[in-house]
């Protein structure tokens, strides 16, 4: 996978969808088409933020990319994005 880095819109969009996810055990599968996202910046994004800590658990596999809830770094991201 070629690595590009994602856009602001991108990773707020997955970090919202995961902001929904209150039990730490729970896990989101992420829907690009339910997100608004190409496939592709859906899984740049949800690479990108993984790599920095932003969720409880996730996973990456054949059936796609699923997230826990936010860590303290993607809620601290979260609000660093949203609002400046």
């Amino acid at each position: 996978m070629l690595y590009t880095r994602p856009s602001k819109a991108d990773c707020i969009t997955i970090l919202s969808a995961a902001s929904g996810v209150s039990d730490a055990g729970t896990l989101l599968a992420l829907d690009h088409r339910h997100l608004g996202l190409s496939r592709n910046a859906m899984e740049a994004a949800a690479a990108f933020l993984t790599k920095r800590g932003c969720f409880s658990r996730y996973t990456f596999g054949v059936g796609g990319v699923s997230v826990g809830a936010l860590s303290l770094q993607g809620r601290l991201r979260l609000d660093k994005l949203a609002n400046g």
